[in-house]
């Protein structure tokens, strides 16, 4: 494929190039990332594997004299950065009998756990995120004390499956919501699709015991709120948007759900200065270089912090509004290696761009007929 240097650089003009770690083919930001890269002259790898023909298998040494040290697949003489966006194990092995594959499988899963553990040892190669820190900022009650820590406002939270605590909790906060742990989405045996998107509880669904003993849940007390803003932390830059969205109904209080309609309206905005303080010691608590989070504005304007996804989607919002230059900045941050980058490292992409280049549609027409799984399903992609 075609590269395209940035103005004032006509050939590829670095040593250090860096590694995309995804294990989805259909990968839209991992494939948008890349173009923006080859764009600007670099020479990106997407693997979905550690394992993966892609790139050079990557090696650890260690000795009594220099400790422990990279080399191979990530190797801080010739890797910028390691995107560490969906990757999976490695599973698939053509040339391996059917007796010796658990055998493979879990050599293969403890070799990236060393490589996952030791990560701060590649020296200058920047992790986003480090898959230590990542996993941890997953969970989200460490979310939420660090956000405590840092002085961030959330709502109150519980996390439980014990129905008199739910309802004890019902009971001092009046109106609360309910959310998974993580967004699920599936059919019943007749075919209904149901989806576990934030919803508002009343106490008519409390009533239940065996239903709440069930299955654990987070409850969190409602905030009576006028809008939603998405703020994506890219290295140092911070970018926000507001996004307006009807008034609930059926208890759906999650903009998403909204959003699948067109329901929703979105506009960058500046973050207030306190917050923004707060955003970027969060981040340094958590050990972030990159992350999604959601806040809610109350009726008098006060933000409240919910949570942050750190490996969290952002295309979708500088589809919203174009302005927002969130490809150019990611792409920018892996390229240097570094969370102070420059964004005219990149040329002047954008995410449009990328979906009109023809590069992209052959692209989508060459995984889009094999991303179905066995049972017609998208992995990674909610039912809706």
């Amino acid at each position: 494929m075609p590269t395209h240097a940035s103005p004032g650089n006509a050939h590829l003009r670095h040593d250090r190039q860096p590694l995309i770690l995804s294990g989805l083919a259909h990968d839209v930001h991992a494939a948008a990332v890349c173009w923006a890269l080859r764009r600007s002259g670099y020479r990106p790898v997407w693997a979905r594997t550690l394992a993966d023909d892609a790139m050079t298998p990557v090696s650890l040494h260690a000795d009594d004299r220099d400790g422990l040290r990279f080399s191979g697949g990530i190797d801080p003489a010739r890797t910028s950065s390691v995107w560490y966006r969906r990757p999976r194990l490695p599973d698939a092995f053509d040339r391996v009998a059917p007796a010796d594959l658990d055998f493979v499988r879990d050599e293969w899963k403890r070799h990236v756990e060393n490589v996952h553990a030791t990560c701060a040892a590649a020296g200058d190669v920047l992790w986003v995120n480090r898959p230590d820190r990542g996993r941890a900022a997953e969970n989200k009650l460490l979310q939420l004390q660090a956000a405590h820590r840092c002085g961030l406002r959330f709502p109150a939270t519980l996390i439980s499956s014990d129905p008199d605590e739910i309802r004890r909790f019902f009971a001092a906060h009046e109106r609360i919501v309910y959310k998974p742990f993580a967004t699920h989405s599936w059919r019943d045996g007749d075919g209904r699709i149901y989806s576990t998107y934030t919803r508002a509880l009343d106490a008519e669904a409390l009533q239940d015991d065996a239903a709440l003993r069930l299955c654990p849940g987070i409850y969190q007390a409602c905030v009576r709120k006028r809008y939603d803003l998405r703020v994506t932390v890219v290295g140092h830059r911070i970018f926000a948007v507001r996004i307006d969205t009807p008034a609930a109904e059926d208890g759906v209080v999650d903009w998403r759900a909204a959003s699948l309609g067109g329901g929703s309206m979105s506009s960058r905005v500046a973050l207030p200065h306190a917050w923004e303080v707060a955003v970027r010691r969060l981040m340094s608590t958590l050990g972030l270089v990159f992350g999604c989070i959601d806040l809610v504005a109350d009726e008098h304007d006060e933000l409240h912090f919910i949570e942050i996804n750190q490996a969290g989607q952002f295309l979708f919002v500088e589809h919203d509004v174009p302005g927002v230059p969130l490809l150019r900045a990611v792409a920018a941050m892996l390229a240097e290696g570094r969370p102070d980058y420059a964004l005219d490292t990149i040329a002047d992409v954008s995410y449009a761009g990328f979906l009109e280049d023809p590069e992209q549609q052959a692209w989508w027409a060459e995984v889009a007929p094999g991303i179905r799984g066995a049972d017609g399903r998208i992995p990674g992609v909610s039912e809706e």
